[in-house]
């Protein structure tokens, strides 16, 4: 069965496309709400309602190119691991596509759609008697948690629901925002010795700063520019005047440098990083590398992109002056060539790039549209806001040019920052990261103290006799209950007003259920 998955968008076209599927008589009988939509009414809970999450819009079912229903997420919390990140998911079939197992086929094809985007399990809802719904996510993989009752907040109808959910074998994991400290050509010294010797220093700057992987070059002239290809425009404007293909084979790495350099970063204890731009460069490189790395403009490198998906590691691919039609094209390559694992980096491919070009926001879009982690290749030259923006956006890569001097003779010294400044973006990187959390809202344990002291409740204002009246500012409250019990949720005073109390209740005590 061929199951694939289209975004839809927050437009009137996409919500009518959903409507009569909602509306249809089977589906409104196993729906937790049960009134016909009308169309006028409609979008406005279709904006409201099904894009919650950024990171995780609703999306069409395609079954064989066609539209065969919908899914939507919401972001909750693990329920055997508290603190963790989880999706709830709900699906709805188009009735000509149910007798043809596509929510089946749409639900096990999640595990492909939500990897590498920070999801630990799936939790969905069926109602008690919607047999045809459990089946469907038992056989994708979910299992029944128990039955539990369910009160739908539109209605105030209370439901016994069955609760299904899903393991999925990726966990958030601390420090996952994998940093680059990008050494570029700035290992280059002008002699074999100063040239080696720079090199490990820049590693050692890296390690010491925190990065997890510091990142060079491996090409030829030759296999890169034409060899009249003539003198850069922006290299010229930092005052290197000598043509392309010179300055290239003046900064080409010796192959013979790569197995050094990664075994220093083996015993120095960080990871071996260096982007090819030829076959030949691929393959002197990919038996020292975890990962690979192609350049914004080497994005279009068919034979690179191949390589990448053959060798059967992750692969990190710039974005830079790329247009959307060239990155479906390369994302495509890669995974059509047998490549599963690729993370797109946001890059402006300028140095240094101003902050009014950097469109951090576009990393939303490549997530969204490409279905896979996201992160930045920073050419600006501050060392701070772009890193942690970028990580707040739920950036997983952030890549960075550092150097030594800022003085030094070269193309790539100049807006690359210093080791001071690299040191305290990881840090303020690794800050950004925990703040940013696991991406759904809930009550962290370390606000579970107070909120027990402060959080409002229905509280006695004086003595209740068993058999008064509940009066609100007669002889109870919305208060603070403090070191007292705390009473109902105040969405309850309509339901207590006027009510008898089935119980002595003392000054300064919650009013619970049953007390009424």
């Amino acid at each position: 069965m061929e199951i694939g998955f289209e975004l839809i968008l927050p437009v009137k076209e996409h919500a009518m496309q959903l409507l009569p599927w909602i509306n249809d008589h089977e589906t409104l009988k196993n729906s937790f709400h049960q009134n016909r939509r009308h169309p006028d009414e409609f979008f406005g809970e279709f904006v409201g309602r099904y894009f919650t999450s950024p990171q995780f819009p609703p999306v069409f079912i395609l079954h064989e190119g066609k539209r065969a229903g919908y899914l939507r997420f919401n972001e909750t919390e693990h329920i055997k691991r508290p603190g963790t990140p989880c999706l709830e998911v709900s699906i709805c079939i188009a009735p000509e596509f149910r007798s043809k197992k596509v929510a089946t086929g749409a639900l096990r094809a999640l595990d492909d759609l939500l990897r590498g985007r920070g999801v630990s399990g799936l939790l969905a809802e069926a109602k008690t008697g919607n047999d045809a719904s459990v089946k469907a996510f038992v056989n994708a993989g979910f299992k029944e948690e128990g039955r539990h009752f369910k009160t739908v907040h539109d209605t105030g109808e209370t439901l016994e629901v069955v609760l299904l959910f899903k393991e999925l074998e990726q966990e958030v994991k601390q420090g996952s925002v994998y940093i680059i400290a990008e050494a570029g050509s700035n290992w280059r010294m002008g002699s074999k010795k100063r040239d080696k010797a720079m090199a490990k220093a820049l590693i050692d700057v890296a390690k010491d700063a925190g990065a997890n992987a510091v990142k060079f070059q491996t090409y030829r002239p030759e296999t890169v520019y034409v060899e009249n290809a003539g003198k850069s425009g922006y290299l010229a404007d930092a005052g290197i005047l000598e043509d392309v293909s010179t300055i290239f084979s003046d900064l080409a790495m010796p192959y013979e440098m790569i197995e050094d350099l990664a075994a220093y970063c083996r015993q120095s204890g960080i990871d071996f990083m260096s982007t090819p731009f030829s076959e030949k460069d691929f393959e002197e490189v990919d038996p020292w590398v975890a990962r690979h790395k192609i350049a914004s403009y080497e994005n279009g490198h068919v034979h690179l992109l191949e390589l990448a998906a053959k060798a059967k590691k992750p692969l990190i691919l710039s974005t830079g002056a790329s247009t959307v039609d060239e990155i479906a094209w390369a994302v495509s390559t890669f995974r059509q060539a047998g490549g599963s694992d690729i993370t797109l980096l946001q890059c402006t491919a300028r140095y240094p790039a101003e902050p009014v070009s950097m469109n951090l926001s576009a990393m939303a879009f490549l997530r969204a549209r490409f279905r896979c982690p996201v992160g930045l290749s920073d050419h600006s030259r501050d060392p701070i806001i772009a890193p942690v923006m970028a990580t707040a956006l739920g950036g997983v890569v952030i890549e960075k040019h550092f150097t030594l001097s800022n003085h030094l003779p070269g193309p790539d010294h100049s807006f690359a920052v210093l080791p001071s400044e690299l040191k305290e973006m990881v840090r303020s990187v690794r800050e950004a990261e925990m703040m940013r959390g696991g991406g759904f809202k809930g009550i962290h344990q370390n606000e579970e103290e107070l909120r027990r002291f402060a959080r409002r409740g229905l509280q006695a204002t004086r003595h209740i006799e068993a058999g008064e009246i509940f009066a609100e500012g007669v002889n109870f409250a919305i208060l603070r209950p403090g070191n007292q019990t705390i009473g109902v949720h105040p969405r309850f005073i309509g339901e207590i007003e006027g009510k008898t109390a089935k119980r002595e209740i003392e000054a300064g005590s919650g009013i619970l259920f049953g007390d009424w």
